[in-house]
């Protein structure tokens, strides 16, 4: 009985250590294109990969990704950026020499603990962190959409350069740019993330 408790647990550690960090979900496009998110959706994004899981590549469309279309020729996708990473750098960037942050942009201080202390120093504003727990309104930022086409009609393996990615920040521009490439109509948002939009 003992060894097979320790069987069990064996496989259980094992199976944290080893796969931990797969992929938790990956879609292939077309070609060597992957929809691809690990642990939480909101990271979800768009990978160039030639693995046969889309593990690993490079990121082509960054999270958070939540409407795709796709044929041979194009990828089209809608996506909110990540506000978390942008706002923390300006939080957490610079220190003087107490130790403490400085605050570049006051209207950020809504993003700061309660139990933050903030104080005016030289002119310049700073904050005493007891860490940070951003707002779940940071990722995905839903006040902000991109549009994005990627062109893939050129496109040989492990060739960076035989492919194109127009990034536009409104749909009026994204929707000229598909008729000047000869995106099809047809062509529409097939995979889509409703709890992201």
């Amino acid at each position: 009985m003992k060894k097979l408790i320790l069987i069990g647990l064996s496989a259980l550690f094992l199976t944290g250590c080893f796969w931990g960090d797969e992929v938790t979900s990956y879609t292939k496009l077309t070609k060597d294109f992957w929809l691809n998110w690990w642990a939480d959706n909101t990271d979800q994004h768009i990978l160039l990969s030639f693995d046969d899981k889309g593990n690993g590549g490079t990121p082509i469309i960054k999270q958070t990704v939540f409407a795709v279309g796709y044929n041979d020729n194009f990828i089209i996708a809608k996506q909110h950026p990540d506000k978390e990473e942008e706002v923390s750098e300006r939080l957490f960037r610079d220190q003087n020499s107490k130790g403490d942050f400085e605050i570049k942009n006051l209207a950020d201080t809504v993003y700061l603990s309660k139990d933050d202390r903030i104080y005016q120093d030289s002119g310049k504003w700073y904050h005493i962190s007891n860490g940070w727990n951003p707002p779940d309104s940071l990722k995905p930022y839903r006040k902000i959409t991109f549009f994005h086409i990627v062109d893939i009609r050129n496109y040989e393996r492990k060739n960076r350069d035989s492919y194109k990615v127009y990034t536009f920040e409104n749909e009026k521009e994204f929707i000229n740019k598909r008729h000047e490439l000869g995106v099809p109509d047809e062509l529409t948002f097939t995979i889509k993330s409703p709890t992201l939009e």
